[in-house]
C-alpha cells in the first residue's frame, strides 16, 4: 500500500471514530433543541447520551491493547 492510501484510510478511520463517539451527544442535543429541558425525561435522555459516549470512549480505549 502506498503512503497516500494509508493517509486516506487513517483520516477516514479517525472520522469514523469521532462520529461513533459523538453520535449519542448529538442525538441528545437535537432532542433538547426540539423538546427543551422541561421535565426529568429530557435530563434522563441527555444523561444516557453522555453515559453512552463515556462507555464508547472506554471501549475504544481498551481496543488499543
Amino acid at each position: 500500500m502506498n503512503k497516500k492510501l494509508k493517509i486516506i484510510l487513517a483520516v477516514l478511520g479517525g472520522i469514523d471514530t469521532t462520529i461513533y463517539l459523538f453520535t449519542p451527544i448529538i442525538l441528545a442535543a437535537i432532542w433538547i433543541s426540539i423538546a427543551g429541558l422541561n421535565d426529568w425525561k429530557s435530563f434522563l435522555f441527555y444523561g444516557l447520551g453522555l453515559f453512552s459516549t463515556l462507555f464508547r470512549g472506554i471501549k475504544i480505549g481498551f481496543l488499543k491493547e
